[in-house]
């Protein structure tokens, strides 16, 4: 599961949206704009979304009740991906970072005279992505931006950017939906009963949820759970385990989110909140597998899949860091119950 987010809906805001929307919309038109915004929160939230809406309409010719027009000339090429004063700038799909080059285009291009005479608009996502040297040329950008320049931050991990790009920015933070609302709006796209498991594995994100029900690993999800208790029972091999999930599981990050959102459950049932766990249709093999674990090994192991998470898009192994995972899961948290870090889990 990526942390990319479909743009494809609609150019109004997305109706969790309509709060930070306003806000930024009412800087815009006090001229209270900033010159630098970190857009952050959990993914699948449409931060994307919301910043290419929000750049169609700082660069719209004839808004229309805080919306952009959609029949102006800078409308139309807008749409057509060919407007010259809009800029995105994102990870190439054959890379996992935005280099230091593509900065110095962004650059460059931002210090040229607006084509239209108006604002010039621009999009990094996900912003934490950036390596040191296009995080540090970009600085310079920052401290010194040229009239009429937004430049956009889009991240769902902005403890990753450094402290002077974060302190150059005005923060906004997109919240995720209530469930409920969350809910109906996906059930608006797709009828799904299970929109509130999905919801919750996702981590409230409804476009995040809405990918996860597109993905085959959504199907799955029980017997990837299976597989865990199995794991754990003695009854499979973890070598074998994680050969097999990095040969059949394509998205690394989705398999690493399911067995967070299972530890989790773990987790919650062994502290006494049952009523708050996401997969309700896996409990039976969640209280069977939860018989002799540490709640210590589980906080452990629940920050060690928190930092593969971290590092899934980048060029890690794959089969290494599951059977690391694995391995651990297998030997009862042994190791990690006795880690530091684990220790402060309870």
């Amino acid at each position: 599961m990526s942390d990319s987010e479909p743009i494809s809906f609609t150019s109004a805001p997305l109706p969790w949206q309509s709060a930070a929307w306003q806000q930024l919309y009412q800087r815009m038109q006090g001229g209270r704009l900033p010159h630098a915004l970190l857009l952050y929160g959990v993914p699948g939230t449409g931060k994307l979304l919301f910043a290419k809406n929000f750049a169609r309409l700082a660069l719209c010719r004839a808004p229309d009740a805080g919306q952009a027009c959609g029949s102006c000339p800078a409308c139309a090429q807008f749409a057509a991906g060919s407007h010259p004063d809009f800029h995105l700038v994102r990870v190439p799909e054959d890379k996992t970072i935005i280099s230091v080059a593509q900065m110095r285009d962004l650059i460059a291009e931002l210090g040229l005279t607006s084509q239209h005479g108006g604002r010039r608009v621009a999009i990094v996502e996900p912003a934490d992505a950036m390596n040191t040297a296009a995080a540090n040329a970009l600085l310079k950008t920052l401290e010194e931006p040229g009239a009429g320049t937004l430049l956009v931050l889009v991240s769902s991990r902005p403890a990753r950017l450094p402290a002077t790009i974060r302190s150059r920015c005005q923060l906004l933070r997109m919240l995720p939906p209530a469930r409920g609302q969350a809910a109906d709006w996906l059930n608006r796209q797709k009828q799904r009963p299970d929109w509130p498991v999905l919801l919750g594995v996702a981590g409230g994100g409804p476009l995040a949820a809405l990918e996860l029900a597109e993905s085959p690993q959504a199907g799955r999800r029980l017997e990837l759970f299976e597989a865990l208790a199995e794991v754990r029972a003695g009854r499979r091999n973890p070598l074998a385990c994680a050969k097999d999930w990095s040969a059949k599981e394509n998205d690394l990050l989705l398999t690493l989110r399911l067995f967070q959102s299972w530890t989790m459950d773990l987790i919650r049932l062994e502290s006494g909140t049952a009523e708050s766990i996401v997969n309700q249709d896996a409990m039976p093999l969640l209280q069977t597998t939860a018989q002799g674990i540490h709640l210590r090994g589980l906080h452990g192991l629940l920050s060690r899949l928190n930092d593969a998470v971290a590092v899934a898009g980048t060029s890690v192994n794959r089969q290494l860091l599951l059977e690391s995972l694995l391995v651990e899961w297998a030997d009862g948290l042994k190791t990690v119950a006795a880690a530091p870090l684990a220790a402060r889990g309870g």
